[in-house]
């Protein structure tokens, strides 16, 4: 795959990834603060929800400060992904100019080869830089999944604490079951951007 098209797909990807989560968390949100409302109508009969309800408030939003970097973290990276495509076009150019030229230029540009290696050097450095960027990027991706596997305990332990006050006659289970899907859409887009990094990073090692 070229340089370009690797660029491009990560991008949609990180904004995909970002705009899915957000509101998905979002969603988290309302649905736990509908619960809490619930909890205070009915009274200490639902307390043992009312903690779930806010472990799940406050677990989203540490996801979404986390995710929120997800755009910011992934332009040095960019950076190192353009900088690549910059050097390898500026040695097409010299190749192609080389098999047109090439005994002229190297009569009137004794340097050009020693520019060439230049080139080729510059590379290599970005390449390396940009494989350690990816592997920081896939470690923040796993910290992200176990924030989601996190949520997804509390959802257990809300549903669990539905069932035992199903009687009070508040649609707690409804509740628990929407901020299940809920966990689980961001947990689908977190799984789809760490996969969409992990190609680019098996196409990065290829390319060594």
């Amino acid at each position: 795959m070229s340089t370009a098209r690797q660029i491009m797909e990560v991008v949609d990807a990180s904004f995909r990834a970002r705009q899915d989560i957000d509101r998905a968390l979002q969603e988290i949100d309302r649905r736990a603060l509908n619960a809490m409302v619930l909890v205070k109508k009915h009274g200490n009969v639902l307390a043992g929800y009312g903690v779930v309800a806010q472990a799940f408030r406050e677990r989203a939003a540490n996801l979404r400060e986390s995710a929120s970097h997800l755009q910011a973290n992934i332009a040095p990276l960019i950076e190192a992904q353009m900088r690549i495509l910059q050097q390898e076009r500026l040695i097409q150019n010299y190749d192609q100019m080389m098999q047109s030229h090439g005994s002229t230029l190297h009569q009137q540009c004794p340097g050009f080869a020693s520019t060439r290696q230049a080139w080729v050097k510059t590379i290599t450095i970005e390449q390396d830089k940009a494989r350690r960027i990816l592997r920081q990027l896939l470690e923040k991706v796993r910290v992200l999944q176990e924030g989601v596997e996190e949520q997804e305990y509390v959802v257990t332990s809300g549903r669990i604490e539905a069932a035992l006050v199903e009687a009070s006659g508040a649609p707690l289970m409804r509740v628990s079951r929407d901020m299940g899907e809920a966990v689980q859409i961001v947990a689908r887009a977190i799984r789809d951007y760490r996969q969409q990094l992990e190609r680019l990073q098996d196409e990065s090692n290829e390319s060594l």
